[in-house]
């Protein structure tokens, strides 16, 4: 049985049309992560929750390294690894178990939320920070082909759009077998997944975070290219890092969502 994971949620104050499921960075709380939304702006001083009255926000909560009183001592995260010995097919096995684990937790997640929106996969954002992001893409990566996510005998389709903000992911090199299997789980290749190659995707990265946090972000970007994403928009800024940039950043998934969504503002 896949077990739940805990939510954080804000539910819309007008009649529910779409939802944002958005994962948080490693070591950091859910609910931290809705603080630090809110925090960034605007052009009009408003948070990107704020600005839509009708969206549904759902931050899943990863496990945490302390399973008793998690929300004082643990220290949450998507994916460990404990390998340092600079074998890179190593350290990606130990962690395909967990990662596996974590996929089908957001599964879950992400089919309960079409079946609130009546299968409308269209209407559903997906995306997170850092290794949320990478997380939640390999979530995307998992639905084209998996007939246990079916809402109302409907397969998943693309969904509305992905938003990866200092996105990263637990692999350096796609070439590793194990890599494939994260890449290709029910047997279809990212070039021939039709759900991972229609949904929009919008790429934050932040040049004040360094040379190699920006390596990682591009990294990011060039395995959805090479695997074919039709819309792959791509946003770099001077700050923002270690979260997001403001006020151009909100705008700039303001117009990502009106753009590719028909989504307005509705505060």
């Amino acid at each position: 049985m896949v077990a739940d994971l805990p939510l954080t949620t804000i539910p819309p104050s007008r009649p529910h049309t779409h939802t944002v499921i958005f994962l948080h960075s490693n070591q950091i709380f859910a609910r931290d992560t809705v603080n630090q939304l809110h925090e960034a702006t605007d052009l009009s001083w408003r948070s990107i929750i704020q600005n839509f009255a009708s969206t549904r926000w759902v931050f899943p909560q990863a496990p945490t390294d302390e399973p008793l009183v998690p929300s004082l001592l643990g220290e949450p995260s998507w994916w460990r690894s404990n390998t340092d010995d600079g074998d890179e097919e190593r350290r990606l096995r130990n962690m395909l178990p967990g990662l596996r684990e974590r996929v089908r937790e957001l599964q879950k997640v992400i089919r309960n939320e079409a079946a609130m929106l009546g299968g409308r996969w269209d209407r559903i954002i997906l995306g997170g920070i850092g290794h949320g992001a990478g997380m939640a893409m390999m979530t995307l990566m998992s639905l084209e082909g998996n007939l246990s996510m079916n809402v109302g005998g409907n397969r998943p389709q693309q969904l509305g759009c992905f938003v990866g903000i200092s996105g990263e992911m637990p692999m350096s090199d796609t070439r590793l077998s194990s890599t494939q299997q994260l890449f290709n789980p029910n047997g279809i290749p990212p070039t021939e997944n039709q759900v991972l190659k229609k949904t929009p995707v919008l790429l934050q990265c932040f040049c004040n975070g360094g040379d190699a946090y920006m390596e990682r972000g591009r990294a990011f970007r060039d395995l959805l290219l090479e695997s074919d994403v039709e819309d792959v928009c791509w946003k770099e800024y001077e700050d923002g890092h270690p979260f997001m940039n403001s006020p151009r950043g909100v705008e700039d998934m303001k117009d990502f969502f009106k753009d590719r969504m028909n989504m307005r503002p509705n505060w």
